[in-house]
């Protein structure tokens, strides 16, 4: 793992009874040269990611993926997974997360047991990289940008489009056979990695409290002395760097989706000190948490 450009912000699903989301990623709004375009993560949703300029290094678990402008790559629940800018290049792409299992029919049928349930179960794992060629993985690459602009439109019936397009991308792969079965995957999640997603966790769960870098490397099992190279291995920072971001992340959403002060902004974010809060959010932002604010409300009154 590298130290590299960037910072994400995910908002929280807007809409729980349709658990689909949008991140839009752009390096020029990094400020902070030693950050991810795509910071160490995992979570419990599928996420596609299309490259639309620019050419990011993904890595998924042991995999180093180099994706170019057109291409795409499918990231499993629960997977580990970065992105960086090699040199400095200009990389936009959005990412669509969601969850698989909004395909399951109340009315189970063969194609749902034969198919869509395997993929749920593991036995059957999506592509990794997809390509931008001629064939099944352009029609692919065309639905995933057909759900980006369906999703930012919001046309009437826009969900209905979604998941036809969900639905048309997963007929695609298995009409094709793109998809590999769990004995032909490597095995990718090693020991190494869920110790790592132990510590990603603590810091989740724990992140409004004070929290030592003893504490995290407890959690993993690992002893402190050989913990901040293990950390650092994968994630390319420091524990302390990742706490910092993870709560810079945190506050971004209070900052966007509430009403809340400054102060009770830092505070739920896990900063007991606002000055500090302010100097860490510029320094990962670029922005003081009040003109971020401000920014994120003048985009959101653009798209209405």
């Amino acid at each position: 793992m590298k130290d590299h450009n960037a910072l994400i912000f995910e908002g929280p699903s807007e809409t729980p009874d349709f658990p689909v989301r949008i991140s839009f990623n752009d390096s020029r709004k990094v400020v902070n040269g030693s950050d991810r375009l795509v910071y160490c993560h995992y979570h419990d949703e599928f996420e596609f990611n299309y490259v639309v300029e620019g050419t990011v290094v993904m890595e998924i678990g042991t995999q180093r993926i180099p994706v170019h402008a057109g291409d795409a790559v499918i990231i499993h629940a629960n997977e580990i997974h970065s992105g960086y800018c090699e040199k400095e290049a200009h990389v936009r792409m959005f990412g669509i997360i969601f969850k698989l299992d909004m395909l399951r029919s109340q009315e189970p049928d063969v194609s749902q047991s034969k198919y869509l349930e395997p993929f749920l179960g593991g036995h059957y794992r999506f592509p990794s990289y997809i390509p931008n060629k001629p064939g099944w993985q352009a029609k692919i690459i065309s639905e995933m940008a057909r759900i980006v602009e369906t999703y930012q439109q919001q046309p009437f019936g826009y969900e209905w489009m979604i998941k036809s397009s969900f639905y048309t991308i997963m007929a695609e792969i298995i009409a094709n056979q793109a998809f590999v079965t769990q004995n032909e995957q490597s095995v990718m999640t090693s020991e190494k990695l869920e110790r790592f997603k132990k510590s990603i966790s603590y810091i989740q769960e724990h992140y409004m409290s004070p929290i030592t870098v003893e504490d995290i490397a407890g959690a993993a099992g690992i002893g402190v002395d050989h913990f901040y190279k293990f950390f650092k291995q994968i994630s390319g920072e420091t524990p302390v760097t990742y706490v910092n971001r993870h709560r810079t992340r945190i506050a971004a959403n209070l900052l966007k989706y509430t009403d809340l002060s400054v102060l009770d902004v830092a505070v739920q974010s896990g900063f007991d000190n606002v000055s500090y809060f302010i100097k860490t959010y510029k320094k990962y932002t670029g922005l003081t948490p009040s003109a971020w604010r401000k920014r994120s409300s003048v985009e959101v009154s653009a798209k209405a």
